[in-house]
């Protein structure tokens, strides 16, 4: 990363209309259904509180579909982009809401868990419908694309999907394995984390209309950014500070995970809390983050698109919670 000029500054109040169009979406999608297993889905999503009240905005950084519509303003129009936007954070949701379940998490951003708060049975059931109601934006975004681009869209996505999933199950495998190599934990986190962020960013530059080229390029790109991203992850499960993270520090460790400060220490002989372990992951962290940027870069995305982009990096790598 040496070298490079300064990204400009990500602005949350910049981001903050896309965020709303985002959310504006994905509650027309949930404004056809009421009750039962919607009400769970809301609550995960933020919507509602613990007792079922309704409550304004909603929870998480949406940095997916903010990443998704920033490509496609590289290229035309945000607004074209909007259902593949939903599509990716629904398909977050639904894989968080699994997650919290496989990690015994009860808590996510400084409230219980879907889990933790009506058992695991409703939990799932909720988690699938995440999962029905992603695939429903993405199928009905791709039907206001050219042919050829709505095949390639639920094809990025189907990808996606699979390869998250893949992923997902290595991480959770990994937990009994004794010893895992960091070639093998890179693998597992490009499709647990890489997979959907390359998705978020070829999917918004598929619906902005850029070439072919430049969607596979910048698929590449967002799955070194979901590397960077969960790089950073694990550096705050280890040295975090939970009233910022909402999540209890030191389960991972506490747990056997094979996260990446679990890795590289035991690729040093060295305790996970170590000062220059974390050092590793946060130059790894860098490392990716600059590839990524490299392949940005050799695209024909708008100069003020790449600009936000890389400004979400340097928010990535620095973020505390």
């Amino acid at each position: 990363m040496q070298g490079t000029a300064p990204a400009a500054p990500f602005d949350s109040r910049r981001a903050a209309p896309l965020r709303d169009a985002v959310g504006a979406r994905m509650r027309e999608l949930l404004a056809r259904h009421r009750g039962g297993v919607y009400d769970l889905v809301e609550y995960h999503l933020g919507w509602r509180d613990e007792h079922g009240h309704e409550r304004a905005g909603a929870s998480g950084k949406l940095m997916r579909p903010l990443i998704c519509l920033t490509a496609a303003s590289g290229y035309g129009d945000t607004a074209d982009a909007l259902g593949a936007a939903a599509a990716v954070e629904l398909l977050h949701a639904f894989s968080l809401v699994h997650d919290d379940i496989e990690d015994g998490d009860q808590e996510r951003r400084h409230r219980p868990t879907l889990w933790a708060l009506h058992g695991v049975s409703l939990a799932l059931n909720a988690g699938d419908g995440l999962f029905a109601l992603a695939y429903r934006a993405l199928h009905e975004a791709a039907a206001a694309l050219p042919p050829e681009r709505a095949v390639l869209a639920l094809r990025l996505f189907d990808s996606a999907c699979l390869r998250m999933i893949e992923g997902q199950h290595y991480d959770l495998a990994f937990e009994a394995t004794p010893s895992v190599s960091a070639d093998e934990y890179l693998a597992m986190s490009a499709g647990k984390t890489g997979a959907l962020l390359g998705a978020s960013l070829a999917l918004g530059a598929l619906c902005g209309g850029a070439p072919g080229d430049d969607v596979e390029r910048l698929q590449e790109a967002g799955v070194e950014i979901g590397l960077a991203f969960q790089a950073v992850d694990d550096a705050l499960s280890v040295w975090g500070d939970a009233s910022r993270t909402g999540k209890a520090v030191g389960n991972d460790v506490a747990r056997g995970k094979k996260s990446l400060p679990a890795v590289l220490a035991a690729d040093r002989g060295l305790p996970v809390e170590h000062q220059d372990v974390r050092d590793a992951v946060m130059r790894l962290a860098g490392d990716r983050a600059g590839r990524a940027r490299a392949l940005i870069a050799a695209t024909a995305m708008a100069p003020s698109a790449i600009d936000e982009l890389d400004g979400m990096m340097e928010f990535t790598l620095r973020r505390e919670s």
